[in-house]
């Protein structure tokens, strides 16, 4: 037991003070540590207030800076932050996507507007135009004929003469259009008391002389029909489209008014003293020229005006005389010269001064009929209603004779081509080459009326059209 005392004791002894006092820790153990930390904080609390407020006035003077250089878009930005989120900038930009789109339908409502305007005042006709020829040809040469011989159902057979890809042919009733392979087009019924024809390339105008009707014909569709205020002396009609028409006029004597592809009217001429009857326009439809008759001193006379559609009043009109000659055919050729065939002579004039640069007279021969093409005229010779044989010669470049041949037939009609001239009589159908060696020889079984030199030698007769075949070949 004493021992057992002891060791208590001397336990006690070891224990350290804060074991005795249970679980507070002796004063001078704990609390000193406590106040240290209590004066640190003390003295540490005024000098973080003073760091945060430079915090706080360094941000400021930031975010000051950041508004002065982009006020909008920081303003934008503070207000995003500070306020709430709404749908606002998204409903303003559906309406401005909204408004974009009506302004581009707007737009292009607006272009399609302008271009059709322009297509009506013009523009685009003529690029139409062109492209609906283009179709017309494709469409021909994708849909041929049967080929020639074809018959022929036209009475009074008025004109015949050559288009672009094939022939046109006007009756005292019709008009009738085929292709090259004997394909026909089209068969328009004019109802015309003296039909008259003018054709350019692919356009054929119709018209009645002394009426006041006139129409013009494509090789698919009806293009342009008027009626006239006066009644209707002659027409022409321009490689290119352009169309002239005379008439006569209240206050003149005559007026020939000049319409554009798109049939607007762009030229005037006024004749006082002459009436018009024989016209003939340029292929770019920039000349025009007329031959009128006149009386002077009780005597009948021709004059030739030449007018240049460029020029306006005086400036682009001169007026030739031409003596003791009735005009019966004019071209003007690729030279920019007008070849013109008169019953006593053919003559080259420059269309820029009047003055005439070649002629060849023909003497005591009477002209039967002629042809021009380009450069060259085609002169047959003869007596109308005669059975007597005939001749003809070929006029070459300045009018000088190429050629020469006699026939042993009356001729009917004659052609000249590109590369030969041809002649019909009642039974017969002969050509030539260009230096007058017969290339065809050619019965008919019906009486011939008009031979056509296009894209294929055509015969027509009182009851078909056949194409004729070269000596070689038979």
């Amino acid at each position: 037991m004493e021992a057992f005392r002891r060791a208590a004791a001397q336990a006690e002894e070891e224990i350290p003070p804060v074991r005795q006092a249970g679980l507070e820790p002796p004063a001078a153990a704990v609390h000193p540590p406590r106040q240290e930390h209590a004066a640190a904080r003390g003295e540490a609390q005024p000098q973080a207030a003073a760091d945060d407020e430079k915090k706080r006035q360094k941000k400021a003077r930031r975010t000051l800076r950041i508004r002065q250089k982009t006020p909008a878009k920081g303003g934008q930005k503070s207000a995003a932050k500070d306020a709430p989120k709404s749908d606002v900038p998204r409903l303003e930009q559906i309406r401005r996507r909204k408004n974009e789109r009506r302004m581009r339908r707007a737009a292009l409502v607006l272009v399609a507007l302008i271009a059709f305007f322009l297509y009506l005042g013009g523009v685009f006709s003529a690029s139409i135009n062109l492209f609906s020829d283009l179709l017309d040809s494709a469409r021909i040469a994708l849909t041929p004929g049967e080929g020639w011989p074809q018959d022929l159902k036209l009475d009074d057979l008025v004109d015949a003469q050559p288009i672009s890809g094939g022939i046109a042919l006007c009756s005292s009733s019709e008009l009738v259009l085929y292709s090259s392979t004997a394909r026909q087009l089209r068969s328009v019924s004019h109802g015309y008391a003296d039909p008259g024809m003018a054709a350019g390339n692919t356009r054929i105008c119709v018209y009645n002389r002394g009426g006041n009707e006139l129409r013009v014909e494509s090789r698919s569709r009806s293009l342009f029909t008027q009626t006239t205020e006066y009644p209707i002396l002659t027409a022409a009609m321009a490689e290119g489209g352009t169309m002239a028409v005379a008439t006569r006029s209240e206050r003149y004597l005559a007026e020939i008014t000049v319409y554009n592809p798109n049939f607007e009217a762009i030229y005037y001429a006024y004749l006082a003293e002459y009436y018009p009857f024989l016209m003939q326009l340029s292929d770019n439809g920039r000349q025009l020229a007329v031959c009128c008759m006149k009386v002077e001193n009780g005597a009948f006379g021709a004059q030739l005006q030449l007018y240049d559609l460029t020029k306006e009043g005086a400036e682009g009109s001169l007026s030739v005389t031409l003596s003791d000659c009735v005009p019966l055919q004019m071209e003007y050729t690729s030279a920019g010269k007008l070849l013109v065939v008169c019953d006593s002579f053919t003559a080259l004039y420059n269309p820029a001064t009047g003055e005439q640069e070649a002629r060849y007279d023909y003497g005591d021969n009477a002209l039967l009929t002629a042809d021009i093409y380009d450069r060259s005229a085609l002169l047959v010779f003869g007596n109308p209603g005669s059975t007597a044989a005939g001749s003809c010669v070929l006029l070459g470049r300045d009018l000088q004779p190429a050629a020469s041949v006699s026939t042993d037939f009356q001729v009917q009609d004659a052609a000249l081509g590109q590369s030969g001239f041809y002649l019909i009589g009642r039974q017969i159908a002969v050509g030539y080459n260009l230096s007058g060696e017969e290339t065809v020889r050619q019965q008919l079984t019906a009486e011939g009326k008009r031979v056509i030199a296009g894209r294929k030698i055509l015969a027509v007769t009182a009851k078909e059209i056949l194409q004729l075949t070269p000596l070689k070949n038979n």
